[in-house]
């Protein structure tokens, strides 16, 4: 494994929830960090981050606009002088169905798949050549497990959430075809498929009738971001264009084949 003490990360979505974790975990690790949100809570993120040591710079963007994803880079390429790290966290859930009214669908459209798939679009353009141009770097996006899911599930997004879906698989076709194309750059692309992760996010997509035990099956969102640490610190010669299920019930680690915690004391 390989040292992140230096490097340079962009986190987006990062005021609250997974993104906080995220940036949390790198400057734990010894990164410089950019880290953006649309909520201006992701200055009091940075304030915190900075109390440990940590050099970072905190905007307020919003991922569907492509100018201010794009910013995120510029700032990041200003300050630092490089870009080693992105994390494509930003992103939005919304039940959506087919038989939706069509101008509300548009609406929806555009804000889910701005979020979720013009954003992360925008900022992955924008970091590459940085990265290119320095013979190094890792992308890594945030999927869903409706996408690659744990053995025995079908793929789905249950019916009622098209769009959503939508947007993931979009980042799908990201995550594969930047890691053919820039591995010869040393450009690693993987993704994260997630199940669900303890976060303000997905309390509010619950709602409040969620059961006490439906919330104790999900993840940790600190051994998650760990993860992204571990695959990231594994450096130039590690995987890419990987898809790795992380899964409610199954052991947090990369491996092709998660184990049922079952099977492993946990």
């Amino acid at each position: 494994m390989g040292s992140l003490t230096g490097q340079t990360a962009i986190v987006t979505g990062a005021a609250m929830g997974l993104g906080r974790g995220y940036a949390e975990a790198l400057a734990g690790a010894g990164c410089n960090l950019v880290i953006g949100d649309i909520d201006p809570g992701v200055h009091a993120v940075a304030e915190a981050l900075r109390s440990k040591a940590t050099q970072v710079e905190s905007l307020e963007a919003d991922m569907r606009l492509p100018d201010q994803a794009r910013r995120l880079a510029d700032v990041a390429a200003d300050a630092f002088g490089r870009i080693d790290i992105l994390i494509n966290n930003a992103g939005i859930c919304r039940r959506t169905v087919p038989t939706d009214e069509l101008d509300t669908s548009l609406d929806n459209y555009a804000d889910l798949i701005g979020t979720n798939l013009k954003g992360p679009f925008a900022l992955g353009r924008a970091v590459i050549p940085v990265m290119m141009a320095q013979g190094s770097g890792h992308i890594v996006n945030i999927a869903t497990d409706h996408v690659n899911t744990f053995p025995g599930r079908p793929t789905n997004g249950f019916g009622m959430m098209d769009l959503y879906d939508t947007s993931k698989w979009g980042l799908i076709g990201l995550t594969l075809t930047w890691a053919k194309a820039l591995a010869p750059h040393g450009v690693r692309v993987n993704a994260f498929c997630m199940d669900a992760t303890d976060s303000p996010m997905l309390r509010f997509f619950a709602g409040p009738a969620v059961s006490e035990e439906a919330k104790a099956r999900w993840m940790d969102p600190r051994a998650v971001c760990d993860l992204a640490v571990q695959l990231i610190a594994e450096g130039p010669e590690g995987r890419t264009g990987e898809n790795f299920g992380v899964w409610c019930g199954f052991e947090v680690a990369l491996t092709h084949t998660p184990r049922p915690l079952a099977e492993i004391g946990g």
